[in-house]
């Protein structure tokens, strides 16, 4: 399957489980998938004081550096 194809699918089941309200599961989809960052979730962790699950959110995204490094390689191809 192309990769828009199942990003496309996995933004629609996402979809499904946040308007049915399977939140953990959703929540477990996109970590797993890696596409999405649910801004509800972190700010009730956030809310909550649910430091280690807000520290776990965020060290998902890669460092300034690490990106405009990606950045560069892609400008030299």
């Amino acid at each position: 399957m192309p990769i828009m194809e199942r990003r496309e699918l996995v933004f629609l089941v996402l979809q499904f489980l946040d308007e049915e309200e399977y939140k953990e599961i959703a929540h477990k989809l996109e970590k797993e998938s890696g596409q999405f960052f649910n801004m509800k979730y972190f700010e009730e962790c956030f809310t909550n004081g649910e430091w280690d699950e807000v520290e776990s959110e965020l060290s998902r995204f890669p460092k300034c550096d690490e990106i405009f490094s990606e950045i560069r390689k892609k400008k030299k191809t």
